[in-house]
């Protein structure tokens, strides 16, 4: 799907994103000689204070989120041409696969979710919001929606599946390696981890720069294959692109069929 010349920004526009990314850096700042208490004397995978969700994602942590989702669709999904043309790709790169067990990080209401449960008869999707997830479990019946704080809350059990979409670049660095290993040591033989994420700034704890490369090198150390490394160029707000990478295991998978699409209307593919 080709994307659309973004709105241009207002005055108010400006001043709100100003806002955000001051009281982002302030909330990043504070939050560095807290986690460095939280993790002294301990190991990294196991820190102080790990529901205090500012210090993993700071500017960008559950309360955040929480005031976001106070109603739906926050984010205008169902009205952006950059989360179409990014479901639109996801959705590719499977190939029409089935897949046993599914795990969707950062699932928030559902979007792409309804697209995943028409591959897999176990899907699972994870949120840091509690509405959230209340709306994707009612849009997505055949599913299960929990709320989750990734990587301190990671789901038991393995995936053929796991993606995850603009949700990495929420975590500090040390967060971010931790939740990279965890996901990765969950992914079956023969499976596949889907990672896509916007390169533009908003005051997140990192960015999809840093993330896709932590991933191709988190990857690479387990001898896993990186499929797709790839840069999608002049999408999103401001034009900024985005990072896609596909994440395989070697290992032999045993197909499983395809379900249909429940309530999914046919995609325009990205050109």
């Amino acid at each position: 799907m080709a994307e659309s010349r973004p709105a241009r920004r207002t005055p108010i526009d400006h001043a709100r994103r100003i806002a955000r990314l001051t009281l982002s850096g302030g909330a990043r700042a504070a939050a560095v000689p807290v986690r460095g208490l939280a993790r002294l004397g301990r190991d990294e995978h196991d820190p102080r204070w790990t529901g205090q969700t500012w210090l993993w994602q700071p500017g960008w942590g559950r309360r955040t989120h929480d005031r976001l989702y106070r109603s739906p669709d926050p984010y205008s999904i169902g009205l952006s041409d950059y989360e179409q043309q990014k479901y639109g790709t996801v959705m590719d790169a499977l190939a029409g696969r089935g897949f046993d067990r599914v795990l969707e990080v950062g699932c928030g209401e559902g979007d792409l979710s309804v697209r995943l449960a028409g591959h897999t008869a176990a899907l699972l999707g994870v949120d840091i919001c509690s509405a959230a997830v209340q709306r994707a479990a009612a849009r997505v019946p055949s599913g299960t929606f929990v709320r989750r704080t990734l990587p301190h809350e990671m789901p038991e059990g393995d995936f053929d599946l796991i993606v995850c979409s603009d949700v990495l670049y929420y975590w500090e660095a040390v967060t971010l390696q931790v939740g990279l290993a965890a996901l990765l040591d969950r992914l079956r033989p023969g499976g596949m981890l889907l990672a896509y994420h916007y390169r533009g700034a908003f005051g997140q704890a990192g960015t999809a720069d840093r993330v896709h490369e932590a991933l191709a090198a988190a990857a690479a150390a387990r001898g896993l294959t990186v499929r797709a490394h790839e840069t999608v160029d002049g999408v999103g707000p401001d034009g900024a692109g985005a990072r896609f990478d596909v994440v395989v295991h070697p290992g032999v998978a045993v197909p499983s069929p395809r379900r249909p699409e429940p309530g999914v209307a046919a995609r325009t593919r990205r050109s």
